[in-house]
């Protein structure tokens, strides 16, 4: 028999029994479309994780440089020039001044003609915290944008020499002049650890400094840049000659190799999943087996037959296992679609879309198709091994 004759007769023996062909189908369906929306749904989530932490809209792509002072003094890491040389790089399109988690930072300024290294904490709302005389920032002063400020009593009185002449006076931070409307403690504490002297509107602040300097800086970089490796080339500049390179360090956190983590992680119980789910194609295979050894018993004459028309053993073995695999493929198939419409439809009720590739469709043929050549095998087997002679007695 041709390959052609043999596709043919083995469609006709499955659609000659229709409802148990359907039924055994039913398993690898269930197998396959559970499988499918798994992996839809894991690598949907694991690409917009990707997506929505590494880039921003427009695909820029962002890493932050922290610079940790040696012996914990009021430094600030980033002057002018470190700022102006990172600049210069081409793949970086804008350097921000930012305050840590808390929303601390370390500030240069300048009191009543006295240098001052000052711990500055950025408030994003009202705040009346640790006052000792004067008011506190107001939400008309964040409103508006008012260049106030709060300061310890320790700056407050180097550079007024009394707190009461440091009230309504002026205080030079990175280069911007904030007139001190209240006296801060000297505990006044953010967090579980910092002390601060200077408070100031994180607004004003923000729009005023992008050339100031701070112990953290987010660099924003190009579409398509290697943002690990150049933010490393720029982390190693500063160590060997930026303007704090001598008294701490500067670092970076890798996001890119976070992400790699957590996209191994997600992609790791995904396929763990997967392998659960792919308990029922094991049992729909137990089911296509069973269906064929039947199916051998019930053509025993058919084989014989052919057999006395001079089919081989291989003839034999062929067609039933082009039916156990035609029956596991069109199985996996519609479950490949009805996997699929199920991510869909799930999808639209979460906050990313289903991710659907060539991976998935593969993934879906071959395993349907193995199923059918593992579990057809020796049904498949049983019948070519049949002797003629026993057939006609």
């Amino acid at each position: 028999m041709q390959i052609r004759e043999l596709f043919v007769s083995a469609c006709r023996s499955l659609l000659s029994n229709k409802r148990r062909s359907v039924l055994t189908m039913v398993g690898i369906v269930i197998g396959i479309a559970a499988v499918i929306t798994i992996l839809a749904l894991g690598d949907g989530a694991r690409l917009a994780m990707m997506k929505n932490l590494q880039a921003d809209t427009s695909g820029k792509q962002s890493t932050e440089i922290q610079f940790v002072s040696k012996n914990d003094s009021k430094v600030s890491g980033f002057s002018d020039d470190d700022l102006n040389r990172i600049r210069e790089n081409d793949k970086v399109t804008k350097v921000n001044v930012q305050s840590d988690d808390h929303g601390i930072l370390s500030a240069t300024g300048n009191i009543n003609g006295k240098n001052i290294d000052s711990t500055t904490y950025l408030a994003q709302s009202a705040n009346q915290k640790f006052l000792t005389t004067g008011r506190g920032i107001s939400k008309q002063d964040i409103l508006v944008g008012n260049p106030v400020a709060l300061v310890s009593q320790r700056i407050a009185k180097k550079g007024y020499e009394t707190v009461k002449n440091a009230l309504n006076a002026g205080i030079d931070i990175n280069g911007t002049t904030y007139t001190i409307i209240g006296i801060l403690s000297n505990d006044a504490v953010q967090g579980s650890y910092q002390n601060y002297d200077v408070v100031l509107p994180r607004q004003v602040f923000e729009t005023n400094n992008n050339n100031g300097a701070a112990n953290t800086l987010k660099l924003t970089f190009t579409t398509g840049t290697n943002v690990s490796k150049e933010t490393q080339k720029i982390v190693d500049q500063l160590n060997s000659s930026g303007s704090q390179h001598n008294t701490g360090d500067y670092q970076f956190y890798d996001m890119a190799a976070m992400l790699k983590g957590i996209s191994a992680v997600i992609k790791g119980i995904t396929y763990f999943i997967v392998a659960v789910a792919s308990i029922s194609l094991f049992i729909a295979g137990i089911g296509v087996m069973n269906m064929m050894y039947i199916a051998v018993s019930e053509r025993t004459q058919e084989i014989g037959i052919r057999m006395a028309v001079g089919a081989s053993q291989n003839q034999i073995l062929w067609q039933f296992l082009i039916e156990a695999v035609l029956l596991t493929l069109s199985g996996g198939m519609i479950g490949y679609l009805g996997g699929l419409g199920i991510a869909m439809g799930i999808s639209v009720f979460l906050p990313f879309k289903a991710s659907v590739s060539l991976a998935t469709f593969i993934l879906a043929f071959g395993t349907s198709t193995v199923v059918g050549l593992v579990f057809g095998i020796l049904p498949a087997k049983t019948a070519s091994n049949k002797n003629l002679i026993d057939i006609l007695r």
